[in-house]
């Protein structure tokens, strides 16, 4: 076999290696998001960073994401210190992944988790019917009936998330979310 043969091969067969990567990646993802139709994706960040009077931001006790209560929803994803590491993490391993298709694969790769990195799920307050501390997790009970802890199973840094708000910033936070339902 010739060596453009052979490279030519080793490269449809890492391009078939991402792709199945991506595939196995989506369908975990879209396995573990929540079956419920409350949720929505906010992907722009714009306006996070400026709250409104009555608006608030709580983080957990890493400030690895947070929970935004902003006009008549709530968002909850990663917190911006969380997005700026992961970005540049993911800046730093792309300065070495620069030859052959592989390297161009992987670059592309990077820079569409890097734009969506910031992604935020949003609740819309008219979905919710209520709002409360179970133990150490926030749970929305949803006015259809259904139930949902915030951040659920969710891990980071190996910890629970839904477990690593203080509790004084949860209680705060459901207070002015209470607050902004009742003006609703």
């Amino acid at each position: 076999m010739r060596s453009t043969s052979r490279r030519m091969i080793a490269g449809l067969f890492r391009v078939g290696l991402v792709l199945l990567g991506m595939v196995v990646i989506g369908g975990y993802i879209a396995h573990r998001m929540p079956r419920q139709s409350h949720m929505r994706v906010r992907t722009e960040a714009t306006g996070l960073d400026s709250l409104a009077p009555g608006d608030i931001r709580i983080y957990n006790a890493d400030s690895s994401v947070d929970l935004v209560l902003k006009g008549n929803e709530i968002l909850a994803g990663l917190s911006p210190v969380m997005v700026a590491k992961i970005k540049n993490q993911l800046d730093t391993s792309a300065s070495h992944d620069t030859s052959g298709l592989g390297g161009s694969i992987s670059q592309i790769v990077k820079k569409s988790v890097a734009g969506a990195i910031g992604t935020h799920a949003a609740f819309p307050l008219s979905d919710i019917r209520d709002i409360r501390l179970e133990g150490q997790q926030i749970v929305f009970d949803w006015k259809d009936g259904g139930h949902h802890q915030i951040f659920g199973g969710t891990k980071v840094n190996g910890g629970r998330v839904s477990n690593s708000f203080r509790p004084e910033d949860a209680e705060r936070f459901i207070e002015a979310v209470r607050a902004r339902m009742a003006r609703l």
